[in-house]
């Protein structure tokens, strides 16, 4: 795997990129979290996948420390990703969710509506899941 580059970071997480892979790497500190710097990870993921033609999002859920609240799931489902798609080339979605299932961005509802408007995976560890995304560069 090629070295990533950071390109934000708050308490409650960091958005780095390998741009050779042509992926985002979102992940979280574990350190409790507010929406807003919920909202920031992702909103800084969608820019630097404008700025970039990053094509797959590795979400790393292993740390994160609660699920975010409805507000932000549906923020997330139906503000973030429609924007995502419309100016971005984002095409795969990899998740490596949390074992703690009361802590889980990702529900079965929340993984479903997210397979209908993108390619998502869900993976037990990371190496499995950067294959994934770096695979999609030969297709």
């Amino acid at each position: 795997m090629l070295p990533t580059q950071n390109y934000f970071a708050n308490a409650v997480g960091s958005v780095d990129f390998s741009p050779e892979d042509g992926y985002v790497h979102l992940h979280w500190s574990g350190t409790s979290m507010t929406s807003l710097e919920f909202r920031a990870l992702y909103t800084h993921a969608h820019n630097l996948l404008r700025r970039y033609p990053l094509r797959g999002l590795l979400a790393d859920h292993r740390a994160m420390p609660a699920a975010p609240d409805p507000a932000d799931r549906d923020w997330l489902l139906n503000t973030w990703l429609p924007a995502v798609l419309e100016d971005t080339a984002l095409e795969r979605y990899a998740v490596v969710p949390t074992l703690t299932p009361e802590t889980r961005l990702h529900t079965p509802t929340m993984a479903a509506q997210m397979r209908r408007a993108v390619t998502t995976a869900f993976f037990e560890e990371i190496p499995p899941a950067t294959e994934w995304l770096r695979a999609d560069k030969a297709v």
